[in-house]
């Protein structure tokens, strides 16, 4: 057998590599668009703060311990298109030849790319997405150049995270311009007003419910950022966002989302025969809502690539446990979530009931306790688990691991607020901030 993966980070490399561990006899060639791969994309922000600076550090296995492993890894490869009937996909490779390679499984593990929009003024130098390694480099270099002003186009995790990065780099003057009504909006309304306090409290100047228009310059670079509202100086912008499946490259005929993310079942299948797909370029199956989501967590791209890996040779196998949980932090404050949260109950319909309630990180006999705050949903008619969200200045995100598999394995909160969890005064109370929530929901 031969299978063929399109793409060579998270969930490429995990597939090929389990492939050709499980079955040595199968080849195995990854087709990479660029010199990376398998590296880890979550740290880049922390890397631009300055938190780390050996980008090295984030590069998790390198090309050439793959084609040690047997692997056929291809770099500079740029997939131009795939023929799903002759099973055979069309690349250039590095030196612009075109190539033709046949598969008997193919898994297109593509990922995807920061959206840049067509904004006037969009190309001038200056201007910043963040996905890969090279974009962490020129980012950091750019914000260690002792810039005024930093205006960051998007308020969800990545933009969070860069304006962190900002306040580290000690940035004079931070901008955040979100064209929705809030940041973080992934989370209940109330958690996105203790982002935003967070980060004014650091000094950034938050901007709601305004539009960009364009970015203004001078000699090819970034001057300034004009929205619908105002105008606010810049001498670096940065884009977050979100991000857009890399899929338009195939043929039409495959199954997709409306964002172009490949559909997928709960054994990474698409729609077409021994075609899989996994990654931030497919969906994932979500558990409470029993269908295909869009959800790019790279904790899901990992388990999806070795799955996939499982599929194609042949065993049987189903994740349909997606729940969406991450965790961030936004200076002095830690934010998590996992399973949905009231917002979500009520655009899927779900007769739903919520607790909020404040505890304290630990024992209040020992030193510095914080304040927690801990929000659930659950279903009305048997309190079983819906999700969790929690916030507080430090032992918070950690807790939603818990939450996490309450909701994974279908708990109700009676159950959960009588689990028998650990106690010492430096990690909780005797009545631990889940229980407690979990015991104040009628």
């Amino acid at each position: 057998m031969k299978f063929l993966v399109i793409g060579g980070n998270a969930a490429g490399m995990s597939a090929a590599s389990r492939v050709k561990r499980k079955s040595p006899d199968t080849e195995v060639v990854v087709l990479e668009q660029t010199h990376e791969v398998s590296y880890g994309a979550c740290g880049l922000p922390y890397y631009v703060a300055g938190l780390n600076n050996n980008l090295d550090l984030m590069r998790i296995r390198k090309a050439d311990q793959f084609l040690a492993s047997g692997v056929d890894l291809r770099l500079g490869c740029d997939v131009t298109g795939a023929d799903f009937t002759a099973k055979t996909v069309s690349y250039t490779d590095e030196n612009g030849e075109a190539h033709v390679e046949s598969y008997d499984k193919l898994l297109i593990a593509t990922g995807s790319s920061p959206k840049v929009p067509p904004i006037p003024g969009i190309r001038q130098k200056n201007i910043f997405p963040l996905k890969t390694l090279d974009q962490a480099a020129a980012l950091k270099l750019a914000l260690e150049s002792n810039p005024k002003s930093v205006v960051i186009v998007g308020g969800g995790y990545i933009g969070l995270e860069l304006a962190e990065a900002c306040i580290l780099q000690k940035v004079p003057e931070i901008h955040i311009v979100e064209a929705l009504d809030r940041l973080l909006n992934v989370f209940d309304p109330e958690f996105s007003e203790m982002v935003k306090a967070e980060l004014e409290k650091n000094g950034v100047h938050i901007h709601l419910g305004e539009r960009v228009m364009s970015f203004e310059g001078e000699d090819d670079k970034v001057t300034a950022v004009k929205t619908d509202k105002d105008c606010y100086a810049a001498d670096v912008v940065i884009l977050s966002i979100g991000v857009s499946p890399n899929t338009r490259f195939l043929p039409e005929g495959i199954e997709k989302l409306g964002n172009g993310a490949l559909v997928t079942d709960v054994s990474m299948k698409t729609s077409v025969l021994d075609v899989y797909a996994a990654g931030d370029c497919a969906s994932v199956w979500s558990k409470l809502l029993d269908k295909p989501m869009y959800i790019a967590l790279g904790t899901n791209a990992n388990k999806q690539g070795r799955l996939a890996g499982d599929a194609v040779l042949g065993k049987n196998v189903r994740f349909a446990r997606a729940l969406g949980t991450s965790m961030l932090r936004v200076m002095g404050m830690e934010f998590a979530k996992t399973g949905l949260g009231e917002q979500e109950c009520k655009a899927n319909g779900i007769d739903y009931k919520t607790t909020t309630v404040e505890s304290r990180s630990h024992a209040r006999y020992y030193p510095d306790p914080v304040t927690l705050t801990v929000k659930l949903t659950y279903r009305a008619a048997d309190k079983v688990l819906l999700g969790a969200q929690i916030a507080g200045a430090k032992e918070a995100a950690v807790r939603i691991d818990t939450f996490a598999c309450a909701v994974d394995q279908g708990m109700t909160t009676d159950e959960l607020g009588f689990l028998d969890l650990g106690y010492a005064p430096p990690f909780a109370s005797v009545w631990d901030a889940i229980a407690i929530a979990a015991n104040a929901s009628k």
